[in-house]
């Protein structure tokens, strides 16, 4: 995720144009009766490499680990839907998201931290 959002941006909060294009004309989802344009695309474009460089960032740092991972698992499922072919690797990225929304993230993570009475271990 976080290749795949630096390689949409340009400049800080200036989107490229190929991320731009690729959610106007290339990026479809796969669903029944379709496929369909995505809504929105230069707005979709925006919030989805957003989320492709904050997320993982979060993760990294284990800062709200759950919410991140939700957040990272629904992007999954909507490529899945906009790439058939790759469930390979999107199951994957699934599989590490529930584990982490299952578990969250441990005890060298900022959540931990922030949750443990005076920020100390349990």
């Amino acid at each position: 995720f976080w290749r795949s959002g630096l390689g949409k941006w340009d400049g800080f909060l200036e989107l490229n144009d190929v991320a731009v294009l690729l959610f106007t004309s290339e990026f479809q989802l796969h669903l029944p009766g379709g496929p369909y344009p995505f809504p929105a695309p230069a707005a979709t474009a925006f919030v989805v490499a957003s989320a492709e460089v904050m997320l993982p960032i979060f993760l990294a740092l284990g800062l709200a680990t759950r919410v991140a991972a939700l957040a990272l698992l629904a992007m999954a499922i909507v490529i899945q839907l906009t790439v058939p072919d790759g469930w390979p690797i999107h199951l994957t990225w699934a599989a590490m998201a529930l584990g982490l929304i299952t578990w969250g993230a441990g005890r060298l993570s900022l959540d931990h931290w922030l949750v443990s009475p005076g920020g100390s271990a349990r």
